[in-house]
Formats: C-alpha cells, structure tokens, sequence
C-alpha cells in the first residue's frame, strides 16, 4: 500500500470508494443465504470506509472490521453512526492480526488487487481459511487483467472540481506485469489557503483460472464464480471483475 495512502481519505465520497461495498453487500450476502449460507459473525478484511459494516450491522450480524488505515478507520466510524460501538475495529493489516477460527463469513471487497503478488495473495488466501469455521464462507472479489485495462482508458482526466476541492487523476497501464496505477492529485481549501495532497492506488490483476486454481490449493471449495450480475461465470465471456465464494474444508 502507498504510504500516501491515506491522502485517499480526504476525496473517499468524492472519487466512489465505498460505492461498490454500498451497492454490493446485499446482493452478496442475498445470494450466500439463497446458496445455503448460514451464520452471524463476520469479519471484514480491508473494511475501509465501512459502508458494508453498516449494511451488516442494519441486518443483525455481528461484525468486525480489519483496515490498516486509521484515517479510513475514522471513516468508517462515521459512517457506523451511533452503531459503531457495536462494530469492533481493528487498525491493521488483516495478514498480521491474531484471531480465532471463529469466523462464519470472511467478506474482502476491493482488496485482492491491492496485492503485490500471487505469493502475497496465497499467503492471504492462507490467513483467511485460519479465520474461518469449519464450512464457512470466503467471500471476495476482484479485477481481470481486461478490467484494469478498461480503467485505464481515460488516461488524465478532472475527476471532481467543487468549490472547495479538485481532484485531477492520471492513469498508467504497465501491460508486462498487468499493473494499472492511478495518481491522485489533490487541492484542497483548509481555512484560507488551498493545500496540494498526492495519492495513488495500485492495483495488479490476476487471472481468474489463477485465482480459482489457488483458493482450491489453499484448503477451500470453490463454490461460485460471478459475474457482477450475480450469474455464473462463463470461461468464454469477456468479463471485468468477478465474486468468488470459497468454503472451507
């Protein structure tokens, strides 16, 4: 993760990053009970701006969120509201927190790209079957190789201009290692001066054959694999972000 990282915590609703978790959650957590899913306690690895903790608390799980960030962490507490006293927060990174096998569902949105390898990606992969019971449920997803192509297409661009706050994004593909950068650069009005901030995300995508082939290696069954429609997924269809839902044996 960038060390400006954090920086992202000041334009979060600007650019969309609790977006997908907000139109998301229900729809997955809607498909596991459909697919004979049961439990209550979930944990959320990369929670960031909390918009899935807050769909889960309004529905009566028990939850905890994982999120190396403690600006994102101060988000999601406002986000939470008055219900984050409920929600157990933990400021790390998930690959380094000591928990129990007692996890009924593991939900990580918007966090495999953020891996700077398959040996980082097993390694999480690992971490999370240690964090669930006994046929329980991994649920995460991620961008194809032609999904961060596509978000490339627009390589520099005025994101957001407000009165108080301007966003301008650039775009990189690196096509040898299927690496998409994206740099923020931010200016922001504080008080009477505006104050420039930098942020970058980099994201590296994964084949989906890959994926699946690694989630079996490391201890789960491969249940599903989504689309963004919430139909299965075809090998023969171009697609550029897929759900996997992963049991553990």
């Amino acid at each position: 993760m960038p060390s400006d990282y954090s920086n992202l915590s000041l334009i979060h609703n600007e650019i969309g990053m609790g977006e997908f978790a907000r139109q998301m959650t229900g729809h997955l957590m809607n498909y596991a009970q459909q697919n004979n899913w049961l439990g209550r306690q979930i944990m959320e690895v990369g929670c960031g701006t909390g918009e899935s903790l807050l769909w889960l608390t309004q529905h009566g799980y028990i939850v905890s969120g994982i999120d190396q960030s403690p600006e994102m962490l101060a988000i999601a507490k406002q986000t939470l509201g008055g219900q984050h006293s409920s929600v157990q927060l933990i400021e790390s990174d998930f690959r380094r927190v000591a928990t129990n096998d007692d996890q009924d569902m593991v939900l990580a949105l918007n966090v495999l790209n953020e891996l700077n390898s398959i040996r980082e990606v097993e390694h999480a992969f690992k971490y999370v079957h240690g964090m669930l019971r006994e046929n329980k449920w991994f649920v995460f997803d991620f961008y194809t190789v032609e999904g961060l192509y596509r978000r490339n297409d627009d390589r520099s661009h005025l994101e957001y201009d407000g009165e108080d706050l301007s966003i301008t994004v650039s775009n990189r593909f690196d096509y040898d290692k299927s690496i998409q950068t994206r740099d923020y650069l931010i200016f922001k009005r504080e008080g009477n001066t505006w104050q420039r901030h930098r942020a970058q995300r980099v994201l590296r995508s994964y084949a989906i054959q890959g994926i699946t082939a690694l989630v079996k290696r490391c201890g789960f069954d491969l249940r599903h694999v989504l689309t963004l429609n919430m139909v299965e997924y075809n090998p023969a269809d171009s697609v550029e972000r897929v759900i996997i839902y992963a049991e553990k044996q």
